[in-house]
């Protein structure tokens, strides 16, 4: 390992700690967590580190458990990607094969949301995909009703939350799993304003019901889950104010216990956010650690899209 790389990184207090923490439980993943961590720059490893004080907040007395989770999900993407290498497609394409196998399996699901909460700085899609948020966020204008689908482990809502600019936060969920882990979020993170948790499926929003409007609502590595992701854009569509902002992360060729709908191209995620009937200002990738755009595209590896559409 080069020295200059561990002087770096040793200077940001909570990167340091994770990282060291994660080499005594995985040694043998030095080497990609140092990939990972160079192609960032000083700035965004600033950010990164404030990340890292979070997934240890968050964590709590259980960070080698959490690392340990992150470990095991490692096994369990690589099974998948194995998968998807010899057939071409993911293991699964209904929305009830996962439910099953995965959101209605507790065990399963918190382990795979602690993993996931690790990934947001080990994974350089992951991480450059929070940097963007982040940086989407600073920019929006005071007062802003946030609503966001599949929170997940809940670091981004927690993160919103704590915003001045927020006045209202929600969001959405079917796993009452990941709800949970959200609320144990927002109450580590010591968020004072009220967030609403739903148990709700945005597949399926009543025709007839009034809902309110949001000026921001954030769907990231959601729609790879979805057997109909171009409804459910259509619905959220509806709920963006005159003036609202939709930002979309959607990982393409990224096989996972529980992604069902294959993108193969940024242009294709861009064709589904525009036939819902929203506009793009924005259009980005990430490739996985590791790998340029152009060889992630050459071999379909994971690459992270990212877009920020108005109504």
């Amino acid at each position: 390992m080069p020295s200059r790389l561990v002087d770096r990184i040793r200077s940001y207090e909570y990167i340091s700690r994770l990282v060291q923490q994660a080499i005594d439980v995985w040694p043998e993943h030095a080497s990609f967590l140092m990939k990972s961590l160079v192609g960032h720059s000083d700035s965004d490893c600033a950010l990164l580190d404030r990340l890292s004080k979070n997934i240890v907040l968050l964590a709590g007395d259980s960070l080698s458990e959490y690392l340990g989770s992150y470990r095991w999900m490692c096994g369990v993407f690589n099974d998948e990607q194995i998968y998807f290498v010899r057939n071409k497609k993911y293991r699964y394409a209904s929305f009830a094969e996962v439910n099953d196998r995965v959101y209605s399996n507790k065990i399963f699901m918190q382990k795979y949301m602690e993993g996931l909460l690790v990934s947001q700085l080990f994974w350089q899609n992951h991480a450059k995909s929070y940097i963007f948020h982040s940086n989407f966020v600073r920019g929006l204008p005071p007062g802003f009703r946030y609503l966001e689908i599949g929170p997940g482990h809940g670091l981004y809502l927690a993160t919103v939350a704590s915003e001045d600019g927020c006045i209202s936060a929600e969001a959405w969920d079917i796993s009452a799993e990941s709800l949970a882990q959200t609320e144990s979020s927002i109450r580590r993170m010591g968020v004072s304003k009220p967030v609403l948790l739903m148990q709700r499926d945005v597949q399926a929003i009543p025709k007839d019901q009034v809902l309110d409007k949001y000026e921001v609502i954030v769907i990231s590595e959601v729609l790879e889950h979805l057997e109909q992701p171009d409804l459910v854009l259509r619905n959220l569509k509806s709920l963006l104010s005159p003036k609202g902002t939709i930002l979309i992360n959607f990982p393409i060729n990224s096989p996972a216990p529980d992604h069902i709908f294959l993108l193969e191209s940024l242009e294709a995620v861009q064709n589904l956010v525009e036939k819902a009937g929203l506009n793009i200002e924005v259009a980005t990738c990430f490739p996985a650690t590791g790998y340029s755009l152009e060889r992630a595209m050459s071999i379909q590896a994971t690459v992270s899209c990212a877009i920020i559409a108005g109504a």
